[in-house]
C-alpha cells in the first residue's frame, strides 16, 4: 500500500484546480507528485513523516499494475532507481519509494506555489530555466 497524509489528500484538490484536472482521479494528481519529485534532483533528504492519516492506495490504482494499455511500473521503478541509485527487488520497496516521491512532490508544490500561482509557469521555471 502506498499511503498519504491528511495534509496530501486536503491539498489534491486545490492542485487539481491549478492543473485543470478537477474532474480526474486523485491518483493522477499523486503520479503527477510523484513525477515532480523524480524531475527534480537536488535536495532529496528523507522526509520523516509521523503519522499517515491520510488514505491507502493501492500501487495498481497510483502506477496502472497489470493494466493493459495503462502499465507504468516498470517505468516508476526505472526512474526510482536511476533518480535514488538503488535497486528495488520487490513490490513493497517500490510502493515505499514512491510513497515517498509523492511526499517529496507534495512538499515541492506546497512551499514553491501559492493559491494563485500558475503551475505552468513554475513547471517552465524548474525544467526549462536550469
Amino acid at each position: 500500500m502506498i499511503k498519504t497524509t491528511q495534509e496530501i489528500e486536503n491539498y489534491i484538490f486545490p492542485l487539481s484546480k491549478l492543473l485543470n484536472l478537477e474532474n480526474e482521479p486523485k491518483w493522477v494528481i499523486l503520479r503527477f507528485m510523484a513525477n515532480i519529485s523524480l524531475s527534480l534532483n537536488e535536495g532529496f533528504e528523507e522526509l520523516e513523516v509521523s503519522l499517515y492519516d491520510g488514505r491507502d492506495y493501492r500501487l495498481e490504482q497510483i502506477t496502472g499494475k497489470d493494466k493493459i494499455d495503462e502499465d507504468y511500473t516498470k517505468l516508476y521503478q526505472d526512474m526510482i532507481e536511476a533518480f535514488n541509485n538503488i535497486s528495488i527487488s520487490n513490490t513493497k520497496e517500490l510502493e515505499d519509494n514512491l510513497q515517498q516521491h509523492i511526499i517529496r512532490g507534495y512538499t515541492i508544490l506546497k512551499t514553491s506555489l501559492k493559491h494563485d500561482s500558475n503551475i505552468f509557469e513554475f513547471i517552465g521555471q524548474e525544467f526549462f530555466n536550469k
